[in-house]
């Protein structure tokens, strides 16, 4: 796969991969992967394996975004809800 420079990119890549080369199926069969594992269970090896060769690098995922708003809105609330009261209260 690096020789012929098609690196699977997603393990949908790496399934189609090999379905199209009949050496590596039965290398993966042989080795006890081809019926156990699927292309997802088997695709971070490959990153691995394909970095140890000299390949590109896996690009890392995105890291999910952790949005801040909902519990800013929600300090704010709470505040406005206690600046109310205070004046509230100091208005008797």
């Amino acid at each position: 796969m690096v020789r012929d420079g098609e690196i699977a990119r997603t393990p949908e890549e790496l399934d189609a991969w090999i379905a199209r080369e009949p050496e590596a199926r039965a290398s993966l069969e042989n080795g006890g992967y081809g019926t156990e594992f699927t292309a997802e269970d088997l695709f971070p090896l490959l990153q691995v394996m394909v970095t140890q060769a000299g390949g590109p690098a896996p690009e890392p995922d995105a890291p999910p975004r952790s949005s801040r708003r909902p519990w800013l809105v929600g300090l704010g609330v709470v505040l406005l809800v206690l600046l109310v009261v205070a004046l509230v209260t100091g208005m008797r």
